[in-house]
């Protein structure tokens, strides 16, 4: 027989603004809700999701801390006879934190962690960035950011129109794809098992390195190479121990 679990909580379904208070670090806390950051007109936070898992929000000055509260009850419908179990879950039944950040205002802080929700941000400007996830994905569009720390297990990151100045991203079996993007300083890039991938990005320096996988550097094997001016030190590493590195 197929049980919903939300049954008893589907009225308590909320869609609403959490808060519209300006802030200029933020530090998250979640666990499986998706997670989206991007510039809009004015300051807001909505959640979308069951009442039972709507985050608390706390202020400090001008340090907005928002964190989800851990729950027992299993999201979407599952089946269960003895030792088995089947666990349904569409995106209907997942929550979502949409965070709106006035176009014009400069983050100096933003510090997110996740156990197993999809994170993206665009159209932002950091000056630090902080963010660890244990399974989900995390992507950056139309973001610029001066300094970047960035872990996941077993998630994957990419980087669509992004500008680093300097940075670390370290993956355990997750790939990374970097595209149309800059690098002004360093940037350094760490995978076990997954796959790195650059493309069409501005930086002047490129060292690859990896075990048992291949380099490829603008078509051809290779583990370094010198682009435009031999003055600029801006670099890209990357490195893996058994997947691929190609930059083109």
């Amino acid at each position: 027989m197929l049980f919903n679990t939300s049954e008893k909580t589907k009225n308590e379904y909320v869609n609403e603004i959490l808060s519209n208070d300006s802030f200029t670090n933020l530090k998250l806390d979640l666990i499986d809700l998706d997670l989206k950051i991007k510039a809009g007109d004015h300051f807001e936070v909505h959640y979308r999701g069951t009442v039972d898992k709507k985050p608390s929000l706390a202020f400090d000055k001008n340090l907005l801390e928002i964190k989800e509260p851990k729950v027992e009850r299993k999201p979407g419908k599952f089946w269960k006879k003895g030792i088995i179990e089947i666990n349904i879950v569409t995106d209907k039944d997942r929550g979502e934190l949409v965070i709106t950040v006035p176009e014009d205002q400069h983050l100096h802080m933003l510090n997110a962690s996740s156990v197993s929700g999809d994170s993206s941000l665009e159209n932002l400007k950091l000056e630090a960035l902080m963010g660890f996830a244990v399974s989900g994905d995390l992507d950056l569009k139309k973001v610029e950011v001066e300094d970047a720390k960035l872990t996941t297990t077993s998630g994957d990151i990419d980087f669509i129109n992004v500008i680093v100045n300097h940075g670390k991203v370290k993956l355990t079996s997750g790939d990374f794809k970097m595209k149309n993007s800059e690098v002004g300083d360093e940037l350094r890039v760490s995978t076990t098992s997954g796959d790195t991938l650059v493309e069409n990005t501005k930086v002047a320096q490129y060292q690859l390195s990896t075990l048992s996988g291949d380099n490829s550097l603008f078509g051809k094997r290779g583990v370094a190479a010198q682009r435009g001016d031999e003055h600029d030190k801006s670099t890209l590493i990357l490195s893996t121990l058994s997947g691929d590195n190609t930059v083109r």
